[in-house]
């Protein structure tokens, strides 16, 4: 049908397309839409109904770094399971807002919590998991793990956390408003602006998981946790500033150098060593993007990565292969 297998993976290069079971005869639908579009959940034995029929749809905007859906489907089961888990060549992370029917959604064997509609709940796909929808509609997102992971460092909070955490948060619907946007707004788009939305609406994500999150905490603890919250924040802003250090961060946020050492080793971290994570991390994702045309050591100073011999050092011991070599790997 020339279209991409989201079961196998994400594309090498920026993909937008629309996939549809209507192109399918109708006792093969089920099998097709699960063989071709769902990644990494097993699901249940077709009913007879979706045995006879199967109705479903998703456009799809993707990168080899991130991915957006609109999917609209019959309901079905599906479960992740530890051997899934162990098996997968990355674990995803997926925010879902529910914009018809309902998913009913259990961690680790856990007490399901229903969703409906307008609702967010976050898959992690490092937890087995068991999900069951309805006739549905839904926009999913996927998140950077890493980036996520640098807003609660040391143990990030449970999905059902995070899910609790986003239920009361004030930009939810900030939030919700410009992903059901999506896929109407892809469709007019140029390829350079759908890599914007896909970027911006990633940091909307992860900016109002943050947000969501901090509200829930309380006191001292409370007033620790923004501090470095708006650090983190100063710091993501301002990356390909060269002047970036500690000094401008503390300036920034109005507290002392010592004090930001504190926040950080608090949180298992050095300042020096989350900004050079966010510039290599973030390195890596213009290297596969479609910028086969921009020389290696512009991208990085993009990054705000300026110092070209330690550059390639650094990213070598982060990912393991040069960035030349990350480049080639995305335009196979």
């Amino acid at each position: 049908m020339g279209h991409h297998s989201f079961s196998q993976g994400r594309p090498e290069r920026r993909l937008f397309q629309d996939i549809s079971t209507e192109d399918v005869e109708p006792a093969a639908r089920f099998d097709f839409w699960v063989s071709d579009v769902i990644r990494s959940f097993s699901v249940d034995s077709p009913g007879e109904q979706q045995r006879k029929d199967f109705r479903a749809k998703v456009t799809s905007l993707a990168t080899a770094t991130g991915e957006m859906h609109y999917t609209e489907a019959d309901g079905l089961s599906a479960h992740l399971t530890a051997r899934s888990i162990r098996n997968a060549s990355f674990d995803e992370l997926t925010l879902i807002l529910m914009l018809d029917g309902q998913a009913q959604c259990a961690y680790d064997g856990g007490e399901a919590a229903t969703i409906t509609k307008g609702g967010f709940f976050l898959l992690d796909g490092s937890h087995p998991t068991s999900l069951r929808l309805s006739r549905h509609a839904f926009v999913q997102l996927d998140l950077s793990r890493p980036l996520l992971e640098s807003m609660f460092p040391g143990t990030p909070p449970a999905p059902a956390q995070i899910n609790s955490a986003l239920a009361n948060s004030r930009l939810a619907g900030l939030l919700r408003d410009h992903l059901q946007q999506f896929p109407r707004m892809a469709a007019g788009l140029d390829p350079i602006e759908q890599l914007a939305l896909l970027d911006a609406s990633e940091s909307f994500a992860l900016t109002t998981i943050e947000a969501a999150f901090l509200m829930t905490r309380r006191g001292t603890q409370r007033f620790s946790a923004g501090l470095f919250a708006a650090a983190q924040r100063y710091i993501r802003r301002h990356l390909t500033d060269p002047d970036l250090d500690p000094d401008a961060v503390a300036a920034a946020i109005a507290c002392s150098r010592s004090t930001l050492y504190r926040l950080f080793d608090g949180n298992e971290l050095s300042v020096q060593g989350y900004v050079r994570e966010l510039r290599l991390q973030q390195f890596l994702r213009l290297l596969q993007k479609d910028a086969r045309n921009v020389p290696i050591y512009a991208l990085a100073q993009r990054c705000g990565l300026y110092d070209w011999p330690n550059v390639s050092r650094m990213f070598r011991k982060r990912f393991g292969m040069s960035p030349s070599d990350a480049r080639a790997a995305s335009n196979r």
